[in-house]
């Protein structure tokens, strides 16, 4: 096949992190060129990418290969096969690599039937889970906890995700029903690639497909009964609004003045129209004011992990959010002001 080596060299940059660097399968150790598709598989995860100008051969690019084809100039590259080798040509540029038979490259694909029970636009997609995604931890003793939760329940398409300190859901307008729970890994997927237009989203009771015009996007979902997230979501009688940003800055600041060992929490001490941000450890004594954009009606003093307060504070997008506290050890939910975005963080105990 001949193609454009910058577009081959995105795609492969695109589905690399997905070929396994271990695995009993060998060949999955390469990415399989077949009918006009580059496709990637670890047997959990397969992205097959549309690439313009391949032929009807069939063969795998190794591993090997992928850091000569990201040197190359930019211009078009031969790239053919035969007889389990694989020669990558450009110019004067040639290299032969040895590859795996084609009967070897074997993935998880055929159990879902390829037709779309329901379509969104990618970016709305994307946006919900770029807002979800802090709050799922990469790995841990509950499954369900390592994956992403779709519920759609016939008019929105809610987005899940929490770790056992915090949770964030988004939603979005959805017409479908259906419950999965994609793992992590799948929707990071989503996220880095260039999907454009509609998504359409087929499944069963093991897998989900992820389609667009260029890509497709197949998982092994997490089985199980997600948690009652919108249960867990109540409001406390102290509620505020504040500028994101300056509340994200002021604690970011007071996190760096502890070391990454440090377990200290940060202080947020409300009262009448000031938050007052602190942060006390055996080196440093910081303190800062907030305004409130709403007095509260009671003083208030709780303490968060500053670091996974910043991870929710930084999924947000909007200039400020409303703020709601019960009691100091009640969860915080806060709440966009332009989106259906909702998070909650667990405070931690601390001495007065």
């Amino acid at each position: 096949m001949k193609v454009d080596k910058n577009e081959l060299s995105k795609k492969i940059g695109q589905m690399k992190g997905i070929v396994p660097k271990q695995t009993t399968i060998a060949a999955l150790q390469g990415i399989l060129c077949k009918d006009g598709y580059l496709i990637a598989s670890n047997n959990e995860l397969t992205v097959k990418a549309k690439l313009e100008g391949m032929e009807d051969d069939s063969f795998i690019i190794p591993a090997k290969a992928f850091e000569l084809i990201s040197s190359l100039p930019g211009g078009e590259v031969a790239v053919t096969c035969e007889k389990d080798i694989v020669t990558i040509q450009m110019g004067k540029i040639k290299n032969k690599f040895k590859t795996f038979p084609v009967g070897q490259f074997i993935y998880q694909r055929d159990s879902i039937v390829d037709e779309s029970t329901a379509s969104i636009e990618a970016e709305k997609l994307k946006e919900a889970i770029s807002h979800v995604l802090y709050a799922i931890p990469t790995a841990g003793g509950n499954p369900m906890m390592t994956g992403m939760f779709l519920d759609a329940d016939g008019s929105n398409l809610n987005f899940v995700g929490l770790d056992g300190h915090r949770i964030s859901w988004d939603c979005t307008k959805f017409e479908s029903q259906f419950k999965l729970i994609v793992p992590r890994a799948a929707v990071e997927k989503v996220l880095q690639l260039d999907l454009q237009g509609n998504i359409s989203i087929s499944y069963d009771k093991n897998g989900a497909i992820f389609k667009t015009e260029d890509y497709e996007i197949y998982t092994r979902l997490i089985v199980g009964e997600y948690f009652a997230y919108q249960k867990m979501f109540t409001e406390g009688d102290i509620r505020t609004f504040v500028e994101r940003r300056s509340l994200l800055e002021a604690i970011n600041r007071a996190r760096l003045c502890g070391a990454v060992e440090d377990k200290a929490p940060v202080m947020l001490t409300l009262d009448a129209g000031t938050m007052h941000v602190s942060y006390k450890n055996a080196l440093a004594d910081y303190a800062e004011d907030i305004q409130l954009q709403e007095e509260v009606g009671a003083e208030l003093k709780i303490a968060f992990d500053p670091r996974l307060f910043l991870d929710c504070l930084k999924a947000f997008s909007c200039d400020n959010i409303a703020l709601s506290f019960a009691s100091k050890t009640m969860p915080l939910v806060i709440k966009a002001e332009d989106s259906d975005m909702t998070a909650l963080v667990l405070p931690v105990n601390f001495k007065e």
